[in-house]
């Protein structure tokens, strides 16, 4: 099925996300639409979905004229999203959950032909799966390749996917890839918003470049990671940082980790003072909640303790920057310079609004966050919402704790984070992050924890362990050769 976007125009009031969009997408093809945060590809995408209506402009399917305003309406004329995680329904079967969600009227569907038909789909795209299993036994990959078949069964015909290998494994990424392909070889259309370049030219056979809001390009792939990048930001990209494993200090801290009943489940006593401690997992492991742990106690307790048996636990020197930027990190309804007045105003002192507003200016320059101080949050991209995080920042902070730190950032995003952790960790005792990135583990950690599950899978520095370990680790291989 073709798609063909005719000076699409989509605004939010002054911000102009989609400016005069124009190109078009052949049937059987894997095309990715890029750019940095901000420069309108999700906006485009959720167009073609039917989540958004465009001010103006013309949409085409297989060269007729498309009036697109609802999922309903994109669902008619054959096109479905697939997001970050599957919107599934995980206490059903696999195959009631494509009796539930399927768009056909339910009270005439034959459930003998709906099993025949999943156990097809399962069995022309190589998953070995008993269609009578619980969706919540299902890994992360194979909820994404069921709901995959979901909207193939609800008659897809373009299918968009928004960064759908987040939180995969290799194994998974590389079994939804395999699916994704036998797609475009049936003509299928494939839509994928993605920044992980390698991806990209792993799988895509042309690719569509955004900046600003319009279109800078569209070419047929495979080319050069340079030329991708400097497509979609107009620079050359920053060299990245390699993690200083010899770091220079004699203190080290010892990291404990408690069950709820307080017995001690594994110690760490080598972590020098000053390093950035990765926590390696796939989405759902230990990982997730260790990092929040440090700070908030919930499943089990982490502690640290200095040389000098000093416990940092809770307090003004340690700050927590949740994966959730919107919901938990920000208010979504205050301003970037109420954000300001609230993180950098001492407590019952008056608020000098002129001194706010000028600390405000000089720290969105410094820090890069594109939009103005009476900007909502929840108007800015996620990557200034990371950055605006950051800006926030005590002074004060000893450990700093972060939850994907880059999760859905750009490439130039992602590296002005990394440059700015790394230019001010030295003042800190601690940095720890947990990603589900195993690139951007292994290139910034000094120091790598690996879950499987809920355990501790391994650990060690990162001259210790290679990007091959660290996939095994948290994948359980390990655990099954032994």
């Amino acid at each position: 099925m073709k798609i063909q976007f005719e000076n699409i125009t989509k605004t939010f009031g002054n911000l102009v996300a989609n400016d005069s969009v124009s190109f078009h997408i052949e049937s059987g093809t894997i095309h990715a639409v890029i750019g940095e945060n901000g420069a309108g590809k999700s906006t485009l995408v959720k167009i073609l979905a039917g989540l958004l209506s465009p001010d103006s402009g013309k949409l085409y399917v297989d060269d007729k004229l498309v009036q697109l305003g609802t999922v309903k309406e994109s669902q008619s004329v054959g096109i479905g999203i697939l997001g970050q995680e599957p919107w599934d329904f995980a206490n059903l079967t696999i195959i009631e959950s494509f009796m539930v969600g399927s768009n056909k009227n339910s009270r005439f569907m034959d459930y003998k032909k709906i099993r025949i038909a999943v156990s097809e789909y399962c069995k022309d795209y190589g998953l070995e799966i008993d269609v009578n299993t619980q969706v919540k036994n299902l890994s992360v990959g194979e909820r994404q390749q069921i709901e995959l078949f979901r909207l193939l069964f609800n008659g897809a015909k373009v299918i968009i996917l928004d960064e759908p290998t987040s939180a995969f494994s290799l194994d998974q990424k590389e079994m939804v890839f395999d699916t994704l392909k036998r797609l475009a070889e049936n003509g299928y259309s494939i839509v994928l918003v993605s920044h992980k370049i390698d991806e990209i030219l792993q799988i895509c056979s042309r690719a569509t470049i955004m900046r600003s809001g319009k279109v800078v390009d569209t070419l047929n792939l495979p080319v050069s990671p340079k030329t991708l990048i400097d497509l979609m930001f107009g620079v050359e990209n920053r060299t990245h940082y390699e993690a200083n494993s010899s770091l220079q200090s004699d203190s080290f801290l010892q990291i404990e980790r408690f069950s709820n009943q307080g017995k001690s489940l594994n110690q760490f006593r080598d972590v020098t003072e000053g390093c950035i401690l990765g926590i390696a997992g796939l989405q759902g492991s230990g990982a997730d909640g260790f990092v929040k742990s440090i700070f908030d106690s919930d499943h089990y307790t982490v502690s640290i303790t200095t040389s000098s048996n000093k416990n940092y636990f809770k307090g003004k020197s340690t700050t927590y920057l949740p994966s959730d930027r919107l919901e938990k990190g920000l208010f979504s309804d205050l301003s970037v310079l109420e954000h300001f007045a609230l993180a950098k105003t001492s407590r019952n002192s008056l608020i000098n609004w002129s001194k706010v507003e000028s600390d405000a200016s000089s720290l969105m320059l410094e820090f890069g966050i594109k939009g103005q101080v009476d900007s909502m949050a929840s108007h800015l991209s996620g990557g200034n919402q990371q950055r605006l995080m950051l800006s926030l920042i005590d002074e004060s902070t000893r450990i700093l704790l972060m939850e994907q730190p880059t999760r859905g950032l750009d490439v130039l995003s992602a590296q002005f984070v990394w440059d700015k952790l790394i230019e001010s960790k030295k003042e800190r005792m601690l940095t720890v992050f947990s990603s589900h990135d195993i690139d951007e583990i292994c290139m910034y950690s000094d120091y790598i924890i690996c879950f499987h599950g809920d355990d501790i899978s391994g650990y060690g520095s990162n001259i210790d362990l290679t990007k091959s370990d660290v996939m095994n680790l948290i994948s359980g291989k390990f655990e099954d050769e032994t």
